[in-house]
C-alpha cells in the first residue's frame, strides 16, 4: 500500500471520516504485520501535523481508554507501534483515540502490554499534585497531561508529558527519570526540575532548579545539554533554535503556589498561560503585540479581572472587554 494512501486513512480514522462499517477492517489492517514501517511514519506525520486541544471530551476518551485496559483482555500490539499510540496519546489528545486502543485491548488473544499506563489530566483553571509509585512528586499545571507507568519497571523510569509540570525526582542512580515531550527529552537522577510543553505551543522550556538534568532535543538527539541549577533550555520548534540561559528557577516554578511569573516572556505566552489559569478564550490581535516581550509577576489572590487591568497598564496600547467567558483585546 503506498505511503499516501496509508497516510489518508489514518488521517481518515482519527478524523472520525471513515464509515462505521469499514473501521473494524480498518483496525484489524492497523494492527498487522503489513507497511509496518509506513503505519509508524504516518503516524508521526500526523502527531507533527494536528494541534491537541484538551478539553473535556479527550477528558472522556482518556478515563474510557483507562478503563478498558484494566478490564479487558491483553493485547498483541508490536511495542514499536503501541508506544507511538502512546506519544500520540501524550502529545495530540486525539478525540479517537480511546477507540483505537480500545479495539487493541479487546483482543481475545493472550498478549502482554508493558507497562500499564495511567493518565493524570488537569483542566483548565486547576493545578494537581501527584505521587509517583517510586516516590517522585509531580505538580501538573493546568492544561496538562501526563501519562506514566503504574509501576517502573525496567532500567528506565519514563513518563510523557502534554502541558507543564514541576518534579521533585525520587534518587535511583540506576534507574534514570525520563520526561518525554513533542520535542524533547529531559532526563534525571535525582533533581528538582520543571518542564513546559504544551502542544499548542512551539517553545519547549526545561528549567532546573536543583541536581543536574540532560537536556535532549529532536533537532540535535546525539548532542545532549547538561544544565545546572537556575539555568533554563527553550527550544523553539517553529525556528530550530535552541538557547540556554541563566534564570531564577525558584521564580519559574512559583506556579505550583498559585502564582502567575513572567520572565522576558512573549505577549502570546502569556496570554496563553491566562487563558489555562482562568480557563477563558482571548481574542486579540497578533501582529499587535508580537515581538516585545515583558516581565511580571501576579499573585494567587489575583483574579482574572485584576490581572487584566494590571496587564493593561503594563502594554501600551491595550485594551479589553469581556463577554461571557471570551476576553477581546485590541
Amino acid at each position: 500500500m503506498a505511503n499516501k494512501t496509508i497516510h489518508t486513512l489514518l488521517a481518515k480514522f482519527f478524523g472520525n471520516n471513515l464509515p462505521k462499517s469499514t473501521q473494524l477492517s480498518f483496525r484489524e489492517w492497523f494492527v498487522g504485520g503489513t507497511s509496518q514501517q509506513e503505519k509508524e511514519e504516518a503516524m508521526l506525520d500526523i502527531w507533527e501535523q494536528v494541534p491537541g486541544e484538551a478539553n473535556e471530551q479527550t477528558k472522556q476518551e482518556l478515563t474510557r481508554l483507562h478503563r478498558r485496559i484494566h478490564t479487558a483482555s491483553k493485547p498483541v500490539v508490536k511495542r514499536t507501534l503501541f508506544r507511538q499510540f502512546v506519544r500520540v496519546a501524550a502529545i495530540l489528545l486525539l478525540p479517537l483515540l480511546g477507540a483505537a486502543a480500545a479495539y487493541f485491548v479487546m483482543q481475545s488473544e493472550p498478549r502482554m502490554i508493558e507497562p500499564e499506563w495511567t493518565e493524570c489530566f488537569v483542566p483548565n483553571g486547576e493545578r494537581k499534585q501527584i505521587f509517583l509509585s517510586d516516590g517522585s512528586e509531580v505538580w501538573l499545571n493546568s492544561g496538562s497531561l501526563l501519562l506514566y507507568s503504574a509501576r517502573f519497571e525496567g532500567n528506565k523510569r519514563s513518563i510523557y508529558l502534554n502541558g507543564e509540570a514541576s518534579f521533585k525526582v525520587a534518587k535511583d542512580p540506576d534507574k534514570p527519570f525520563i520526561v518525554k515531550t513533542g520535542h524533547m527529552e529531559v532526563e534525571a537522577l535525582g533533581t528538582l526540575f520543571n518542564v513546559e510543553a504544551y502542544s499548542d505551543s512551539k517553545l519547549t522550556i526545561a528549567t532546573l532548579e536543583e541536581g543536574k538534568v540532560r537536556v535532549t532535543t529532536d533537532l540535535a538527539p546525539g548532542k545532549p545539554i547538561i544544565l545546572c541549577p537556575n539555568e533554563q533550555i527553550i527550544y523553539n520548534s517553529q525556528s530550530g533554535l535552541v538557547s540556554k540561559e541563566e534564570v531564577d528557577a525558584a521564580r519559574v516554578l512559583q506556579w505550583k503556589h498559585g502564582y502567575l511569573t513572567f520572565q522576558g516572556s512573549s505577549f502570546d505566552h502569556i496570554v496563553k498561560t491566562i487563558e489555562r489559569r482562568f480557563d477563558v478564550t482571548i481574542n486579540y490581535e497578533t501582529n499587535k503585540f508580537a515581538g516585545r516581550s515583558f516581565t511580571m509577576k501576579f499573585r494567587p489572590d489575583e483574579g482574572l479581572i485584576q490581572v487584566l487591568d494590571i496587564l493593561k497598564e503594563m502594554v501600551n496600547g491595550l485594551h479589553y472587554r469581556v463577554k461571557d467567558n471570551i476576553i477581546y483585546i485590541n
